[in-house]
């Protein structure tokens, strides 16, 4: 998937659980008493997961690049222990 692509999809659904999670806060479900609020919780939950599966595909990071990152890194230190040691 396009970058840019993920990135949006990641805004949208980050917008949503926050809008959400804002009708929960301020809606009408205030006064929902009994067994309902068990339901207000799990709405939170999930409001919860939307927000942070927002996070997740707006910095997602392909193992690939960070194989090549951490080689990149390796080879830095690599380096610089030798100028040290010089």
């Amino acid at each position: 998937m396009n970058r840019a692509l993920r990135r949006m999809g990641g805004v949208a659904v980050m917008v949503a659980g926050l809008a959400f999670a804002a009708w929960l806060v301020f809606g009408p479900v205030h006064y929902w008493e009994g067994g309902a609020r068990l339901d207000r919780m799990a709405m939170g939950l999930a409001a919860m997961g939307a927000i942070s599966g927002g996070a997740w595909l707006i910095f997602w990071e392909p193992e690939s690049d960070r194989a090549a990152e951490e080689a990149s890194e390796e080879a830095s230190e690599e380096t610089t222990g030798e100028k040290l040691s010089v």
